[in-house]
């Protein structure tokens, strides 16, 4: 698993006659911690870029479908925007300026460099595209969440989904080809030129056909409609590779048993596939615990869960997964658990919940393996029912700061980890008034049960669960050595 707990990543690239050494950080160094040779040069830092995808597509409007689909459907989209504090390279604290804008559009805002900012709990109608302006020595601490609430109709559920960012290449492990699953994969690309996207689905077969390849215009999102690609297939994930551009990817999954809503949900990629994969939050019932296999030979997987007071038993406590294939392991009813898979190759795994509604309705979310808390790491909560924060099995502690309407931090909060079980946070606990977003520091944490900690925060409403995970850490290149010779 990549190790995310330091302060700086060193890669080196060599090539004849020529060194290149880059550092990249996450909390930028200050003048003066390490002597520099004046070979030695200050890059700059990047812009977080994040897309939310938008409202929920409907049947009526994708080709070849039910016009009627979500007709007596109350549906409301909306999405929260923040912008927290860092720290830069000459000292100063503040917040990167921020600006919401349609994909392919005009600015809705720009909020400039402050600090801390926080949005409203703003209605959108139109795919957003989330802009976080790095300081110089010092990058954006932004992030996006984006909320589903369905209250009546077909489309009755919650969806919560943290605002990914645009790549060449990802897999999103949810959706389904079954019967009464409407699952679309979401590709907004936010270029200035038409880019080429390879899709691929695998599923507990294989790999399914030949890979379907898509245009996606400049500044515009299409929809696959996925059913058509893997009917029949249960479970699904889906292989996205990029010629000539990045996209972002989601994938939206509603379902219906008859007319019976059983649900609506929203999922993006979570941690790249390794020999260890880490989801906790898994606090819901029937949950279900789905891995990728992307290799070219069977995998082979022990799982190990963790609840809160230690390690618990679960129905399966391994696993295989045929080559280029998923599978999918039930698990039952889970309180606060933490779900450890290791292998002898590289595979990707997420997780489903599930919430009882009225009259047999009922609603799931997704959880993806996130990669370790890193030292300074901001999440956007949604703004709507009950939430917690959980954490796996650690030791040390996990700082917690709230940040406020105005966009104000809390103090920060310390949380004891576990080291034999999964750790329950409330971030309402930090401050008496609302917390819209928090900043969270795995500096002093390390993993017990696994490499390093991972944090989800799963929220439930009266009729629907979901969960979101800490945005991935800022990037930017802090200096360069250039040696000839």
């Amino acid at each position: 698993m990549k190790h995310m707990r330091s302060i700086v990543t060193f890669a080196a690239i060599a090539v004849p006659g020529i060194l290149v050494a880059t550092t990249s950080f996450l909390t930028p160094l200050t003048p003066g911690t390490l002597d520099r040779s004046p070979e030695q040069v200050r890059m700059p830092t990047a812009d977080t870029r994040v897309i939310c995808p938008g409202p929920l597509l409907t049947d009526d409007e994708a080709e070849g479908t039910d016009a009627e689909f979500v007709d007596d459907s109350n549906v409301s989209t909306r999405a929260v925007s923040a912008s927290a504090p860092i720290s830069a390279a000459d000292g100063s604290v503040s917040a990167a300026r921020l600006q919401v804008a349609d994909l392919g559009g005009s600015a809705n805002f720009d909020n400039p460099s402050s600090d801390g900012f926080v949005s409203g709990d703003d209605p959108i109608d139109k795919t957003k595209l989330i802009t976080g302006f790095a300081r110089p020595g010092a990058p954006a601490l932004t992030t996006g969440v984006e909320t589903v609430e369905g209250t009546s109709g077909d489309l009755t559920g919650l969806a919560t989904l943290t605002c990914g960012s645009a790549a060449s290449n990802f897999r999103i492990l949810a959706g389904s080809g079954a019967a009464g699953s409407n699952s679309q994969l979401l590709l907004s690309n936010p270029g200035d030129v038409p880019v080429q996207a390879e899709v691929t689905l695998m599923t507990p077969s294989g790999e399914r056909g030949e890979p379907t390849e898509v245009s996606i215009k400049a500044g515009k999102q299409r929809a696959i409609r996925l059913g058509g690609l893997a009917a029949g297939a249960e479970s699904l994930a889906v292989d996205v590779n990029v010629d000539g551009g990045v996209v972002a990817g989601s994938l939206q999954e509603t379902v219906l048993d008859g007319l019976t809503p059983k649900g609506i949900d929203l999922a993006t990629s979570g941690a790249e596939a390794d020999t260890q994969q880490v989801v906790t939050g898994l606090d819901g019932k029937d949950a279900r615990l789905r891995v990728a296999n992307p290799g070219d030979d069977l995998a082979e997987i022990s799982l190990k869960a963790y609840g809160p007071d230690g390690e618990i038993d679960i129905p399966r406590s391994s696993m295989t997964v045929v080559a280029h294939g998923v599978a999918e392991a039930d698990l039952g009813d889970l309180d606060a658990t933490s779900v450890v898979l290791d292998s002898g190759q590289a595979i990707q795994a997420s997780a489903f919940i599930g919430q009882d509604g009225e009259k047999g309705s009922s609603d799931f979310g997704s959880i993806n393996a996130t990669d370790a808390l890193a030292e300074s790491q901001v999440m956007a909560l949604p703004r709507t029912g009950t939430g917690k924060l959980y954490l796996s099995p650690g030791q040390g502690q996990v700082q917690v700061r709230g940040m406020l309407d105005d966009g104000s931090l809390t103090e920060g909060q310390s949380i004891d980890l576990n080291p034999t079980g999964t750790t329950e946070f409330s971030p309402a606990e930090v401050s008496p008034d609302a917390v819209r977003a928090i900043v969270i520091s795995g500096e002093n944490a390390s993993g017990s049960q696994s490499d390093g900690v991972h944090a989800s925060y799963v929220v439930t409403t009266d009729s629907g669960i979901s969960a979101v995970q800490p945005a991935p850490a800022p990037a930017g290149v802090a200096y360069r050595d250039i040696r000839l010779g």
